[in-house]
């Protein structure tokens, strides 16, 4: 694997409730080293945004997390999420080879035309107004070709190639797409992650329905302010900003 530090210190478990919740207590030890990767065959109860759950079958898909020492300033903590999900997005689409299909759904979503392949979950350990630790899992679907009759939106890179990965080097590459962008991060290169996560947004430019608090309305989506909060320019000229849990993609 040609990585620096991402992914070389491996954690590897049979089975577990949740990767993150193994990295989150291994990182308050303080002794695990920077780009530790936890890794589990079987994730009984995956976590996802917004409390959301993260559906897997066993040995079938890449679910893991990666324990990383940024000390950020808090408040650019979405560079964080601009970094990874560009790592994860560029994985997906060297291996389906049509990078025109793939986009990040904001905030970290990664989809494939209007279908999910992965999820990210970000948390973050902070020391006065730095992330001194951040854990970040990621959940990315790969031989999986059944899903629950509630997921009407998900999709596998099986059923997009029709071939079946290797987990192992899958991870292995996975980490190597992560770190460069990481490392952008890391040199303040904040203007490389701003201009290519903005580009890759999905429904970026397009008009579209969405929710807020139980109302529907049309809106083109525009792009993410410095606070990592959705831009929506209004059917009559408005511009409206959105947290994490204000506003639905419909």
């Amino acid at each position: 694997m040609n990585t620096l530090f991402i992914g070389q210190n491996r954690v590897e478990l049979v089975t577990v409730n949740s990767t993150n919740n193994y990295a989150l207590e291994l990182a308050k030890t303080g002794r695990i080293a920077d780009g530790t990767l936890v890794w589990a065959h079987e994730q009984t109860a995956g976590r996802g945004q917004r409390g959301n759950g993260w559906q897997s079958s066993p040995d079938l898909n890449i679910t893991l997390s990666i324990i990383l020492r940024p000390e950020l300033d808090a408040y650019k903590q979405f560079y964080l999420t601009k970094a990874v999900s560009l790592g994860v997005k560029e994985f997906v689409e060297d291996l389906i080879g049509n990078s025109s299909e793939v986009r990040v759904k904001w905030p970290n979503d990664i989809y494939v035309g209007d279908k999910k392949i992965a999820g990210i979950l970000i948390e973050n350990i902070l020391r006065g107004e730095q992330i001194n630790t951040t854990v970040i899992g990621i959940g990315l679907n790969v031989n999986q070709c059944g899903f629950s009759a509630d997921l009407k939106n998900v999709i596998s890179l099986k059923l997009i190639t029709g071939k079946t990965y290797d987990i192992k080097t899958g991870i292995d590459t996975l980490c190597e797409h992560i770190e460069p962008r990481y490392l952008q991060l890391k040199t303040n290169k904040h203007n490389l992650l701003d201009a290519d996560y903005h580009k890759n947004l999905y429904r970026l430019d397009k008009l579209c329905e969405y929710e807020k608090d139980g109302t529907l309305f049309k809106a083109t989506l525009i792009g993410v302010n410095g606070q990592g909060k959705l831009l929506l320019k209004l059917e009559k000229g408005e511009t409206l900003s959105c947290d994490f849990k204000e506003v639905g993609f419909l």
